[in-house]
């Protein structure tokens, strides 16, 4: 039987809300590495951002253009978890991975892989963020505020 890692906190940490074109974004950054992810990591992510929009079926469905992006230092390489909010209560999501020296992200959701451990604590986050903002305030939903929730923690 494989012997797993023992567990080891990472600081989850919120980077910003980043506006692309009409999408409002939460960039998280974890990392097995330091304390925030490289640079050069949030800089790539952002140059593929519209690929991946474009790629995705972001488009398919009625959407609210919010969504989070997690950039995952990891011990494999570096990952990126993309979802973003539809039909008012359901989540889609893509996966992006690339080696620490490869040049190129390339997708690695289309097999069901979804998020790990830290990841899933963003997004318990979200869920709550979004049903006490936006499905509770059903007649006014407040998206700015479920935007201005914000998680920074070691877990």
């Amino acid at each position: 039987m494989k012997t797993f890692q023992k567990y080891k906190d990472r600081a989850i940490r919120f980077l910003e809300i980043y506006s692309y074109n009409d999408w409002k974004i939460k960039l998280y950054s974890i990392s097995i590495k330091n304390e925030i992810v490289s640079d050069s990591h949030i800089h790539s992510v952002k140059e593929n951002l519209d690929l991946w929009l474009k790629q995705s079926s972001a488009y398919s469905f009625e959407n609210y253009k919010i969504g989070t992006l997690i950039i995952h230092e990891g011990k494999e390489g570096c990952f990126v978890v993309f979802y973003w909010w539809l039909g008012e209560n359901m989540i889609q999501n893509v996966v992006y991975f690339k080696e620490y020296d490869a040049v190129d992200f390339e997708c690695i959701s289309k097999n069901g892989l979804m998020m790990c451990v830290w990841e899933m604590e963003i997004l318990q986050h979200d869920r709550n963020a979004w049903v006490k903002h936006v499905l509770l305030k059903n007649e006014n939903p407040d998206f700015n505020a479920y935007l201005q929730e914000q998680l920074n923690i070691e877990l």
